[in-house]
């Protein structure tokens, strides 16, 4: 009879966990699955000379991660994060297949995209950037570094809605 109701009371307290709202786990697990569709959208490049790297940088291409706070209508836009050995103003050397940006803005650590996006680190500077929108399926994200070079991230919009 003793065990009847310690299995009655822990079949109980089983169903009733199971009803419980969103907590601390379900909130890491869907922090995983943008993660991982950013992953999906996110190029990385690298300039050498002799060497040794002079540059990095990395592009995730928002509109796939987030598409209904990055529509395709309003433009396209990247979260684009450079390592490099000297200041970059990035909003006067960045191109999209020839177009110059809409807009540039600066990402801070405590900023949510920061926190989300892969392959951040606390050396790189980080932005939002967006272009003017574009019909191409196909477009290259194109930054120059002066006096290394340019540095190029081919993309290609979805087909399919994921």
């Amino acid at each position: 009879m003793r065990k009847k109701k310690i299995f009655l009371f822990l079949g109980l307290a089983i169903v009733l966990a199971g009803c419980a709202e969103k907590n601390e786990v379900t909130e890491i697990i869907q922090k995983d699955k943008i993660h991982e569709k950013a992953l999906v959208y996110t190029k990385e490049n690298q300039l050498v000379r002799s060497l040794e790297t002079k540059a990095t940088v990395t592009a995730t291409l928002l509109n796939e991660v987030f598409p209904k706070r990055f529509s395709y209508d309003k433009g396209i836009s990247f979260f684009v994060g450079v390592i490099s050995d000297i200041p970059l103003d990035v909003s006067k050397k960045i191109t999209l297949s020839g177009k110059t940006p809409l807009n540039v803005e600066s990402v801070g650590q405590k900023d949510f995209l920061y926190v989300l996006m892969p392959g951040v680190n606390r050396w790189g500077n980080y932005y939002i950037v967006t272009f003017p929108s574009m019909k191409a399926k196909t477009f290259t994200l194109k930054l120059e570094i002066d006096p290394y070079g340019p540095v190029s991230l081919n993309f290609q919009r979805s087909t399919l809605r994921r």
